[in-house]
């Protein structure tokens, strides 16, 4: 099964690869493994419009499953009312982490997902 994860430590902008130690986490507890956000998706078919979306779907809830967790840590202290934030930067970084035609099918799969309109 293919799969993707980030392990990020405080500053996420300091979390250019796929994995990065997250040293500054683990002071307290220096046998806990570092938070990672990760999906699967090589049950997908990458060309396919219904699994593009279903990767979106599944980057979208690796971050939000991470954040749940890890916001207040690495959310700086004047964005911690932001909801959107930590999300948005998780997605961000896994987006720099994936192969080339994960990436692509991301975007496409991006660019056609459904839009609430107010």
């Amino acid at each position: 099964m293919r799969s993707l994860a980030i392990v990020c430590g405080l500053l996420l902008a300091a979390c250019p690869t796929a994995f990065v130690p997250a040293a500054a986490l683990a002071a307290p507890h220096r046998n806990d493994p570092a938070p990672q956000a990760r999906f699967h998706y090589g049950d997908l078919d990458l060309r396919d419009a219904d699994d593009q979306q279903v990767l979106v779907a599944r980057v979208q809830q690796a971050a939000q499953a991470y954040c749940r967790e890890h916001a207040a840590v690495i959310t700086p202290s004047n964005r911690l009312g932001d909801p959107r934030y930590c999300p948005s930067v998780i997605r961000a970084q896994l987006m720099w982490a994936m192969p080339g035609e994960v990436r692509r099918a991301y975007d496409d799969g991006w660019r056609r997902r459904p839009v609430a309109r107010s």
